[in-house]
Formats: structure tokens, C-alpha cells, sequence
């Protein structure tokens, strides 16, 4: 269904309308190139979780290593007991290893599974399964010694080779064709061998320097495939080693979590049960809310913020920790894009405060880089709004360049509706310097047919989510192929200087030294412009007062282990 839409053609009443219902952050940016629409729903009957069997007998730990604690247990709060906490969103499960990392199941992985080392939204490092850690003086291998008496839910033992056991499911053909293990494998690759040394000791061992180890590990839940006829884990309850035990799920209505007595925290999780409901529209969410027929919610639309702001009822929750931005892409092997002037001309172009405060209702940040977090290794102050608002540079950039008088292309689709909204300023903005921009709306299914195609099917741009751009950058290139300068990039932007210092950012263990080439990277890619910057995309919570002590991770993820109701 394509339209073409002139801004100059639509009323300021139709640009309102429009803007109201713009979804804010309701999926999250798509990890690959071309990002797959989300599978149906499994079919699946209710499950009953496994009684668990006798708790297996466990020696007393070793004295640890410093290691920081959760926040939940530094905050020194005392939790009350007791009590269900109902959360709902607006789309069901459709697979429950948290390998697959993907919405809308994201919101279970920190309540069902554990990780040996988790990141928060800083990127510091945190135990959970892991009592130490500790790197090989050559950098070829990474030592965590665990934690003993960890349990996964049906009562056997976590040991050290469980990780032996995950590492195969990544070797195996069969389980390889499940995209969770598929994604996990390609994650881990940097990772040729894992070794148990003893019960609880565990040896990661590459055959280069992988100075950013723990950011894999922040990926690798433990989790168990006990059918390898169904690694989606929607046959059986999923079983994990976390605060939760899913028991009951119910496809399109909600999933029953009970706490899990044999948590290896102390005092969590303090809740007595969570319950996930699945709400069929997306507008009901805030209606249930407010009712107090749930108490949180993801946050469908940025146009409903201001309004939860003003509520002295709810907590308001904008995290920007998975690092997910808006951003175009450029048809960079189509004249006169192939040059590197005219796509930083049209970077000038683009009035980011704007689109930030209109089509993002000001809960989004307008950015010209995507390591726009001080967090990240690779950021520069400096670079973070390079692009500022200049259109009058941005004519005279591009008559400079031989392209006065330019016509561009662009596609949106209905299902991120603020790309239109940025789309139509842009357009408007463009038109005072002489360049005609066509925006045509195309559903879903023919949006990611031009973003699969090497030639964007004759398109000049095409707004775009990416994600990871808060991780170390080892990650993010490794996951975000239109990032790269090599063959990896199917829309034909090549840039030696960049895969070199990717390549030599990935193996350099000096922090240091790790730093200074992420930043001259983030320089490459800003100055290119074969991507332009647009704006963040904060995944948006909204819980009512009662409900206490939630964090969230360096995915994005929230945590409810240590959360409690205040009633």
C-alpha cells in the first residue's frame, strides 16, 4: 500500500492526529541487517512446571573474590513479603530461551534465567551466578569460578559443566537450525573451547585476545534444552536457575510465574508470584494501569508520557540501556549518495531538536553518532551533535557537490509511525533549499524487502532501527552489519580505515589503547555519513507506586528478583 505523502499537503490538524498515535518504543531495534517480522505465537497448551526433585547436596563455598553485588541487595532496603505482581503487554511469548533476544519475549529472560556476569545500564560488571572472574595473563582464556548450591528449577545442581553442555547446543546441526541457538552461536564465536576444570570452575578460551568476554557473557543465560525437538521451550516450562519458575502458560491470556523457594539470593525474590497478561491492544495497556487492573506496563507510545508524567500514581521509567537509535539508511552506491559531501550535507540538514520534541514527543535525544552514551568506549562528546542544524551549509554543500536541485526517495512504514512524523519535517526542511523528498508508506512486509536489498529497490533513504550501540563496540559491529565497511554491508559502503580498526579493536586488551581506536571509528563513521543519525529509542516502563526495587540491565531487560509491593 504505497502513498505518496507531501508535507506541504497535510494539514496541521492531520500532522496531530498523526503524531498521536505514534508508537514511541514498543519493539525494540532488530539485531541483524534486515530485521524478520515476529513469528505467530506458538500453539501450545497450558503448562504445569515439574515438581522439583530433592535439593542436591552442596559443599560450603570457597571464600570469594570481591565481587560487586545487585543492587537490590546494596540498597539495603528491607522488602516486604508477599503479594502478585501483574504485569501485561500487548503481544504474547513466542519463544522462552532468552538466546532468541528478541520482543516481545524479552521481558521473562531476567526473571526465569541467570547469567554468570550481568551488566547494568553503566556497563559495570555484576556476580550473579559467578562468584569471580579473572582474565589469563595472554588474554587467551577466562576464568569464573561459581557459586556452589545454585539450582536450577527442577532441583538439580548448576555446575561448571552445564557451560559445556551450552557451548554444544552451539555446535549442534540440528539445534542450529532454531534461530535463539542460531544468534547464541553467533555471538560466542569469538569463544573456541569450554572447559570444566571442576564442579565449579569454568574455562572460556579463545584463540585471539577477547578483551570483551564479559560482554558475552552478559549475553549467555544458563538455560537447559532438555527436548532438543523443541528449543523455542514451548512444549515444557522452560527451566532456569531464576528468582521465577514459569508453571502455567496460557497463549494470548498470561503466563503464571511463582517465586522460586530455592533461589540462591537470600530474601528474593520477595514477591510470592508474578503473572505476565497479555492485553490483545496495545491502547489497553494504560486504561489497566491507571485502574489498577495491573501494576506496569511497557510503554507503547511516547505520545502517552506526558500524560503518565503528571500521573502521581505511576512511576515512569525512560531507559535508554540497549542502546537502540533511529537512524537512515543511505542508498550509498547510487549518484550523487556515493559521495561523501552530499551525505553530510543532507546530515546538516536534518533539524534533530525538532523531530526529537515533535515526532518523539520529547523523550527521545537527537543524536549524529550512535555512541551517544558517555558510557561507551567509543564516545565523543564532540561527535554526539556534530550534525547540528544548518541548512544554509547544508545548500552550499551540496551545489559544491554538483547536486543543486537534488530529488530523493524515502520509504516509511505504518508500524514505526514517528519515521513518518521525522520524514515530514525533513521533508519540509529540505524544500526551503531546493531538494524535493518523496515519502512513500509501505507496509511491513514490502518495508523489509527494500531494507534487504543491496540497492534499497531504487530508494535513496530508509529510516531504520539499530540496536547495541551501548554495548562494547566488539559487539555492536559484530551484530550490526550495516555498520561495517566490508562485504558484510550489502548496501556497498567500503572503508579500510574502519574494518581496520575494528579489527584491531576487537583483539586490544589495553583499555586504553581499546578506547582511542573506538574513537577514531565513531569519527570514520560519522564524517562517512553513509549512516545519518536521527534520534534514541528508550524502551519506556510505567509501574504504580507500590511497586518497589526494579532494575534494568545493559539489555534493556528489567529485573524483578529483587522487587517488592509496598501495600
Amino acid at each position: 500500500m504505497g502513498i505518496q505523502s507531501r508535507i506541504q499537503n497535510l494539514s496541521r490538524r492531520d500532522f496531530l492526529r498523526l503524531a498521536t498515535i505514534a508508537g514511541g518504543s514498543a519493539l525494540l531495534a532488530a539485531c541483524q541487517q534486515a530485521p524478520a517480522p515476529a513469528p505467530k505465537p506458538a500453539e501450545s497448551k497450558p503448562v504445569e512446571a515439574a515438581k522439583p526433585a530433592a535439593p542436591a547436596a552442596t559443599t560450603a563455598p570457597a571464600a570469594p573474590a570481591a565481587a560487586p553485588a545487585k543492587p537490590a541487595e546494596a540498597a539495603g532496603a528491607a522488602p516486604k513479603k508477599g503479594g502478585t505482581l501483574n504485569y501485561a503487554e500487548a503481544a504474547d511469548f513466542t519463544h522462552f530461551s532468552p538466546w532468541s533476544v528478541t520482543p516481545p519475549n524479552q521481558g521473562i529472560y531476567n526473571q526465569v534465567f541467570n547469567r554468570l556476569i550481568w551488566k547494568d545500564g553503566t556497563g559495570k560488571e555484576h556476580a550473579d551466578i559467578a562468584e569471580s572472574w579473572e582474565m589469563a595473563k595472554d588474554s587467551l582464556s577466562f576464568r569464573v569460578k561459581m557459586k556452589q548450591g545454585v539450582q536450577w528449577h527442577d532441583g538439580k545442581e548448576h555446575v561448571a559443566e552445564d557451560y559445556v553442555t551450552m557451548f554444544g547446543y552451539t555446535k549442534d546441526e540440528n539445534l542450529l537450525k532454531d534461530p535463539a541457538v542460531k544468534k547464541h552461536q553467533g555471538l560466542v564465536g569469538p569463544v573456541k573451547e569450554v572447559k570444566a576444570v571442576d564442579k565449579y570452575t569454568v574455562d572460556f578460551i579463545f584463540g585471539t585476545p577477547v578483551p570483551f568476554i564479559t560482554e558475552l557473557l552478559d549475553y549467555w543465560y544458563a538455560v537447559r534444552i532438555d527436548d532438543l525437538s523443541d528449543p523455542a521451550m514451548t512444549k515444557k516450562p522452560p527451566v532456569g536457575t531464576g528468582p521465577f519458575k514459569l508453571s502455567e502458560w496460557q497463549p494470548n491470556q498470561f503466563a503464571r510465574l511463582p517465586r522460586n523457594p530455592n533461589y540462591f539470593v537470600k530474601d528474593q525474590p520477595a514477591i510470592d508470584e508474578m503473572v505476565f497478561k497479555r492485553l490483545e491492544k496495545a491502547e489497553t495497556l494504560i486504561p489497566n494501569l491507571q485502574s489498577g487492573g495491573v501494576d506496569g506496563i511497557q510503554v507503547t507510545s511516547a505520545a502517552d508520557v506526558a500524560a503518565l508524567k503528571d500521573n502521581p500514581n505511576v512511576t515512569l521509567e525512560i531507559n535508554e540501556n540497549t542502546g537502540s537509535i533511529f537512524d537512515m539508511l543511505v542508498n550509498v552506491g547510487k549518484p550523487p549518495l556515493d559521495k561523501k559531501e552530499v551525505r553530510q550535507a543532507l546530515a546538516y540538514s536534518l533539524n534533530r531538536v525538532e523531530m526529537a520534541k515533535t515526532a518523539f514527543f520529547g523523550v527521545s535525544k537527537p543524536i549524529s553518532s550512535p555512541f551517544y552514551n558517555p558510557n561507551s568506549m567509543a564516545y565523543r562528546e564532540d561527535l554526539v551533535n556534530y550534525y547540528a542544524f544548518d541548512p544554509d551549509k547544508a545548500g552550499k554543500m551540496l551545489e559544491a557537490a554538483g547536486a543543486k536541485g537534488l530529488e530523493l526517495s524515502g520509504v516509511v512504514t505504518p508500524r514505526w509511525p514517528q519515521m513518518k512524523l521525522f520524514m515530514l519535517i525533513w521533508q519540509s526542511d529540505l524544500a526551503k533549499i531546493g531538494v524535493k523528498l518523496n515519502v512513500q508508506e509501505v507496509e511491513i512486509a514490502k518495508y523489509y524487502e527494500y531494507g534487504a536489498d543491496p540497492k534499497m529497490l531504487g530508494i535513496d533513504v530508509i529510516p531504520w532501527l539499530n540496536a547495541r550501540t551501548t554495548r562494547d563496540p566488539a559487539i555492536l559491529f559484530n551484530t550490526q552489519a550495516n555498520f561495517r565497511g566490508n562485504e558484510r554491508n550489502i548496501f556497498g559502503y567500503r572503508s579500510a580505515d574502519l574494518e581496520k580498526l575494528i579489527a584491531d579493536g576487537a583483539v586490544e586488551p589495553d583499555p586504553a589503547k581499546r578506547k582511542q581506536i573506538y574513537q577514531k571509528a565513531n569519527e570514520v563513521m560519522v564524517t562517512d555519513a553513509n549512516l545519518i543519525y536521527v534520534a534514541t529509542d528508550p524502551r519506556i516502563w510505567a509501574f504504580t507506586k507500590p511497586v518497589k526495587n526494579i532494575y534494568y540491565d545493559l539489555s534493556g531487560n528489567m529485573n524483578l528478583s529483587g522487587a517488592y509491593l509496598d501495600k
